[in-house]
């Protein structure tokens, strides 16, 4: 039995050590790492009760064996010697022996077990969310000397989130659907829903530059998807499938084809295709659809922040238009639309043209703006760092002055682009 105590008191003894600011910041204590077992009726140990005389007693003996193999320091209460101990501290110069005796892996070892963990990580992945995330939690950590709640604290979960962050590195422009990714990652069907995907969406809601929020929006985004992606589009298009042809011009009013058919065929552009535009809502493309489009133009349904799957469709499309057709994308003017539209011309084709994103179209439906809080202008205030936004200031600088955002439904109407 004295035994148990024994554990128990070095066990809240190292608790109390990792929690302190000795260990985060790895300097020698200048006060005693200690419990009171007995000041006035309170207690730092629940289970020393001064009225049960047994296991007071018990107690009394685990310290007093504690202190002979130099363990633990105590003190006896005034007047109470030999009988009630009062405090009870942690000799320091002996950490190494005491977490032995509970064969407890130290904290500082655990703690750059992970940075080490985190740092090989760090030099697998490419994505910026992922970069970042991993960046800040290994930073935070080696400082702090703390798990917190960057990572999960068990030991295996915390292994399966960083295995599947790298996993995903992999996928390139594969889409792959949620219970094979958590196959071919841990060999286990329901693996990811149960220990990984909460977690990983809590990474994805604050380091990816997303504008679906969602759950199947935040992970297609990274390439992870419940069902095949729909490619949606409107114009002459043709994709071959071996020697086959299948030509999309006679449909009107827009086509759906699965990620998995257009994977497997190759695209072509009509050379008829003068102008492209992608438009992210969905309203908006179909309005665009029955009252706007031109015979000669390609219309795109964007959707927020492409997945690795629609990038490549876009990329397909950009690759087999001339230099002369003109590329134009319609967005929400908000921060969602701006950061589409520079991704677009950071990844896809760099002169995509803004189509009714700018300060006459805010001015023009003022009445229908919404208001914005103040760190959602921090984050349209960040937009004027982007390189592919410079000709985007005027807009962006006029929606933080007027703290204002437009959605693209306010928009719809009967123009076109030429």
């Amino acid at each position: 039995m004295n035994e148990r105590y024994r554990h128990q008191l070095i066990a809240a003894l190292l608790d109390k050590y990792e929690r302190s600011s000795y260990f985060s910041e790895r300097k020698r204590p200048s006060r005693r790492i200690m419990l009171k077992l007995y000041d006035g009726g309170q207690t730092d140990f629940p289970q020393y009760d001064i009225e049960q005389f047994e296991k007071r007693t018990r107690i009394n003996n685990a310290v007093l064996s504690l202190n002979e193999e130099q363990l633990v320091s105590y003190q006896w209460m005034l007047g109470e010697e030999n009988h009630i101990i009062a405090k009870v501290w942690l000799n320091i110069e002996n950490l190494s022996a005491a977490y032995a005796l509970i064969e407890r892996k130290p904290k500082g070892d655990e703690i750059d077990d992970v940075c080490l963990e985190l740092l090989d990580a760090m030099e697998i992945v490419q994505n910026d969310w992922a970069k970042q995330f991993l960046a800040d939690a290994y930073e935070t950590i080696s400082i702090r000397r703390s798990i917190g709640i960057r990572l999960p604290a068990d030991k295996k979960e915390r292994t399966d989130l960083i295995r599947a962050i790298c996993f995903i590195e992999q996928l390139g422009e594969v889409e792959i659907l949620e219970r094979v990714f958590s196959i071919q990652c841990f060999g286990d069907s329901k693996r990811f829903e149960k220990t990984v995907k909460t977690r990983l969406l809590g990474i994805l809601s604050k380091y990816l530059d997303s504008v679906d929020e969602s759950e199947d929006g935040l992970l297609r985004q990274i390439g992870i998807s419940k069902y095949p992606e729909q490619m949606e589009f409107c114009g002459h298009v043709i994709i071959i499938f071996g020697n086959e042809a299948v030509d999309f011009s006679p449909l009107t009013f827009g086509i759906t084809v699965s990620t998995t058919d257009f994977e497997r065929g190759h695209l072509k552009v009509s050379p008829e295709i003068k102008s492209v535009i992608t438009i992210e809502n969905r309203a908006n493309y179909i309005e665009y659809i029955y009252k706007q489009k031109s015979e000669h133009e390609l219309v795109v349904f964007h959707g927020g922040q492409f997945s690795p799957a629609k990038r490549k469709f876009l990329q397909r499309i950009a690759n087999t238009i001339p230099d002369t057709c003109n590329w134009y994308h319609w967005s929400d003017i908000d921060y969602g639309g701006f950061s589409i539209l520079a991704r677009l011309r950071r990844e896809v084709k760099e002169n995509v043209i803004p189509y009714r994103m700018n300060k006459s179209e805010l001015i023009k439906y003022s009445s229908l703006t919404a208001s914005v809080m103040p760190k959602y202008l921090e984050k349209l205030d960040s937009l004027k760092l982007r390189k592919e936004l410079e000709d985007c200031q005027d807009c962006i600088s006029y929606m933080i002055e007027k703290r204002i955002k437009l959605e693209q439904e306010a928009m719809l109407t009967d123009q076109r682009l030429y």
